[in-house]
């Protein structure tokens, strides 16, 4: 009977574990979540995703376009459920959510069209958040409750959430939703993980710092980035002490040696921080004016002034990309000088990278190169197997 229930177990044993999302970084999480990140740009340019959903994973919904041209889809891979929140677009109201960034209260109502909105994303109250994607969230957070409610009625209780550029910083604001504002709305049995990739700054240091203490630190959030690509460091982030500060001023009276690079530049933005703030705050008047003209009649908190932005924790940088690479002149390749004095690696590609042209920061951004650099950084049989791929630059 022992040797039975031995047996039984030793079978059983990789189907009592599946379902179970685990602390710590997976990379074959990781992998699955920026190729689902890439399905809306398969449908864009194909309409069909097939190619790069991964096994295992059945599309169960896909929301409509709410707000500013915000969706997110829905996954299920045996007991695990995934929340995909897609990027940016080319629609106007969508970058309108991206560079809408003057910081509201961490907690607060908006009110949109006369409906009221109460949201809390945190505990701290020094705490602040971007306004656009706030706002996004606005328009989401219905829906986004009730899928997960009818995941809990199919008893799957353990729900990724990722996303690629402004959907991975909805994805971090959707997790301290959950937490703060949506406890008593959803089933306590549930347990969340975020992998966000590309994902713009969402809020302030104390903000970001609440947010590692209770996800990145317990091992249930990680953010990949490419370090050539400039959207992770977006919007503005910079030392805020005062030591840089004084630094800077004194160069203005006397000679002095700064050593760090980014000294001068963070000492110059505190020494004139409050014009801007101003200006800041003069550009999202701006800004809701035009939301206000294809969404309607939009209140939100009055904004808190702040402009220091600060990343998440658990950064993950992947090499950057490898593209196509193009020549700068191809008519060098009928040069026999030139071919003489290049010499090419056994792939063709020649050893002196100068004389090809650089790739673009778009490039950089693209989900499917950080669908590549995953697989090159983690993976590299299946990176070494996949053909080159090269998306049209203002379609994805």
């Amino acid at each position: 009977m022992k040797f039975l229930l031995t047996i039984s177990l030793i079978f059983l044993l990789p189907y009592i574990s599946i379902g179970q999302l685990s602390s710590g970084f997976d990379p074959v999480e990781a992998h699955e979540m920026i190729a689902l990140c890439n399905s809306y740009t398969y449908l864009k340019l194909y309409n069909d995703d097939k190619e790069i959903i991964p096994k295992g994973y059945k599309r169960i919904y896909s929301s409509p376009v709410v707000g500013m041209d915000n969706k997110f889809q829905v996954y299920t891979k045996g007991e695990i459920g995934v929340l995909n929140f897609r990027g940016s677009t080319d629609k106007k109201s969508s970058w309108l959510e991206n560079i809408y960034s003057e910081m509201i209260p961490i907690e607060g109502t908006i009110t949109i069209n006369d409906e009221e909105f109460e949201y809390k994303f945190g505990n701290d109250t020094s705490s602040n958040v971007h306004s656009g994607y706030t706002l996004g969230i606005a328009y989401l957070h219905g829906d986004v409750l009730n899928q997960i409610d009818k995941l809990n009625k199919q008893g799957i209780t353990n729900i990724i959430l990722t996303g690629h550029s402004q959907g991975g910083a909805l994805a971090i604001m959707t997790r301290a939703y959950l937490e703060h504002s949506a406890k008593n709305k959803i089933s306590s049995k549930n347990k969340f993980k975020v992998y966000t990739f590309a994902q713009p700054m969402a809020g302030n240091v104390e903000f970001i710092r609440e947010y590692n203490a209770l996800f990145c630190e317990a091992g249930m959030s990680f953010s990949l980035i490419n370090p050539e690509d400039a959207v992770p460091n977006m919007p503005l982030s910079y030392n805020d002490s005062t030591f840089i500060k004084e630094r800077v001023s004194a160069i203005f009276h006397k000679d002095e040696k700064i050593e760090n690079k980014n000294t001068f530049r963070d000492g110059f933005i505190n020494l004139f921080e409050g014009g801007l703030s101003r200006t800041v705050h003069k550009f999202g008047k701006a800004v809701t004016k035009q939301i206000e003209k294809e969404l309607g009649k939009i209140i939100l908190p009055e904004p808190t002034g702040d402009i220091n932005y600060s990343q998440v924790g658990n950064l993950i940088f992947l090499s950057p990309p490898e593209y196509p690479l193009e020549m700068k002149d191809s008519t060098a390749l009928m040069d026999k000088n030139f071919m003489e004095e290049h010499p090419r690696d056994e792939n063709g590609t020649f050893e002196d990278k100068s004389v090809y042209k650089r790739t673009s920061m778009s490039l950089s951004h693209k989900p499917y190169n950080y669908y590549t650099a995953v697989l090159r950084k983690f993976f590299p049989k299946k990176y070494e197997a996949i053909e080159p791929k090269s998306f049209p630059a203002d379609k994805d």
